[in-house]
Order: C-alpha cells, then structure tokens, then sequence
C-alpha cells in the first residue's frame, strides 16, 4: 500500500521551473485538441460550496491514455482571501499511475493551475487576436491575471497595458510590477472608455455583473473571459456575446458552469452551443475564426478550466522531474 507520505511532493517553485509559459502554451494545443477529439476522459467537475466562507471546493478528475496518468486535483476558491491577503486559490493534485494505480506525485496546484489558465488564454489569443496586437487591458489584479499577461505577452506583441481593478493601490502595484516583467507601458484604468484602444482583453475576477457594456468596445477586440465559473457568475454581458463569435475550452462544460453562457442561452442570445466552436476544433481545422461578418466584430474565449489542461501540465513536470533525478519514474 502506497504511504502518502514518501511521494514526492512537487511545490509551486518545482512546477515553475518547469512550466514556462511557452512550454504550456504547447501543452495547451495538447490538451485542447484531445478534449476536442474525444480521447480524453473528463467526467465533470465537483463543486462543493461553503457559503459561510465565501468559498467553494472544485474536485477534478481526468485521464489521458497518451499520458499514462490519471490526476484528480482538488482546488478551493475562497473569494475573501486576498482582503486577508491569502491567494484566493489553494489546491493540491494527485498524479496516479493509470496501468497500476500507484501514486505517483503530489504537485502544489496554485501556480500550476494559474499558468495553465494564462496558457490556454495565450492560445486562444495566438489563434483569434490580429497579429499587431499591442495593447491588452486586464480586469483583475491576483495571480490569474498576472498569468493573462504572461499568455498573451508570449503571443503578441504587447506594447501597453491597462489595468482595472477594484482596490486601486493594488491595481498600481500590479501595473508596475507588470511593466518591469515585460517591458511595457502600464497603467490602471480610470475610465471604460480605455478600452476602445484596446486590442486584447482578459478578464479574471468573481463578478457576478458585466465589467464593460458592448459600448464601450472598439470596432473590433479579443477578450479572454476566465473569471466565472460558476452559472451565478458573469464578466461578460449579453450585449457582447451577441456580437461575438464565441470559442470555449468545452462545451459541455461552458454551458453547465459558465455564467455568461447560462445566462446568455436563458436571454436567448446564444443558442444550445452548435454554433459556438471548441478551441481545439480551431487547431484541428488549422486555421483562425476571427470574425469576418460585420455583426459580430469581437472574438471570445470563455474557459471555466478543464482538469485535462492540468493533466498535461502535471505530466510534463513528471517528465522532467524523472530526467533530472535520473529515474524512470518520481
């Protein structure tokens, strides 16, 4: 019987070392296309909510044969954290070997879980945003949105960005943070009306309302959508879905959790999701879904996470953890 306590236990300092946001945006083409493919077996998600915190655990589950693993991560948002200063995110992963079951691995899931949402953000970019794209405004200030940067910086050439928050010092603080990581102009965003220059935007918060009204949109922009996950929750309003061409991590998925699509499908903006693409139906197809058509002038990616992503992740790190301790296995 395995004892939990001899696994190796990978930190979020291991798991960065290894998951460079080039290399996850790489894992991200893996992932969605096998979500797409339907070679990858992801029951859905658990949620557990704790209302008197604020909080709610998300039990995540998935198999990839290709990989010869099986993780379930176990993950709890509590959303009054980062008012005490904690991450809003804590969780753990459990990497299984699939032809045995052994455990393999405990890896930490904060970092892991951030980089590969920025990842997947980067991805959809890469595929949706025009190539010149310059200047990202993000809503958000945690590390979901640090990652947003990183994602879309590795993809596009990122010249400006703007930065909305509700806690302004903390807004400030992540600006100039950002602009020193990547060698950009940042500020923090005062006015809506910043983002009619934006050419990119990202979105990673709980808001239960729209940030921003199509109004207040230029003629044309990409916004990744990353915040809600759960049908209560909503960053981007009907208004905009109606104008959108939409593109989701999964359909099954986006349409049982994401609000914007729960709502959006009850306001009658949307439809039962046969119109709406998967990201890995694009990278099969090989080719971008920007919008030609004048009434739908924006591009969104709406994820609400999936555990493959994180299963691709946790298999690289293994991977490169076997070659750097010279073992076959951690």
């Amino acid at each position: 019987m395995s004892d939990a306590s001899t696994l190796p236990h990978l930190r979020d300092d291991a798991v960065a070392a290894v998951l460079s946001m080039p290399v996850a945006i790489g894992l991200m083409r893996t992932a969605f296309l096998a979500i797409s493919r339907g070679e990858a077996t992801v029951p859905t998600r658990l949620s557990v909510p704790m209302a008197e915190h604020d909080a709610r655990a998300l039990v995540m589950p998935s198999y990839l044969p290709a990989s010869g693993i099986a993780c379930v991560k176990w993950v709890n948002v509590n959303h009054s954290n980062p008012l005490q200063g904690l991450p809003m995110i804590h969780g753990i992963i459990m990497a299984c070997d699939a032809a045995t079951g052994r455990p393999l691995a405990l890896l930490d899931a904060e970092m892991l879980t951030a980089i590969r949402t920025g990842a997947a953000s980067g991805l959809a970019t890469d595929l949706l945003a025009p190539p010149g794209a310059a200047h990202l405004a993000v809503f958000g200030s945690g590390a979901q949105a640090r990652t947003q940067v990183e994602g879309v910086c590795a993809v596009r050439p990122i010249r400006r960005l703007t930065v909305f928050g509700r806690d302004r010092q903390r807004a400030c603080d992540f600006a100039e943070s950002m602009a020193a990581r990547h060698a950009l102009h940042a500020g923090v965003g005062d006015s809506l009306e910043l983002l009619r220059e934006a050419d990119v935007i990202c979105t990673a918060t709980p808001s239960k309302v729209p940030l921003f009204p199509a109004a207040a949109l230029p003629g044309c922009v990409h916004i990744n959508a990353v915040g809600s996950y759960r049908p209560d929750l909503c960053e981007i309003g009907p208004d905009v879905l109606v104008r959108s061409r939409v593109v989701v991590d999964q359909r099954g998925a986006c349409f049982a959790e994401a609000g914007e699509l729960v709502q959006g499908l009850a306001a009658g903006v949307l439809d039962d999701g046969s119109a709406i693409a998967e990201l890995g139906e694009l990278i099969d197809a090989g080719v971008p879904a920007r919008s030609a058509r004048p009434e739908r002038p924006f591009t969104l990616f709406k994820s609400v996470g999936n555990a493959v992503q994180d299963l691709v992740c946790v298999a690289e790190v293994l991977r490169r953890y076997a070659i750097a301790s010279g073992h076959s296995s951690p």
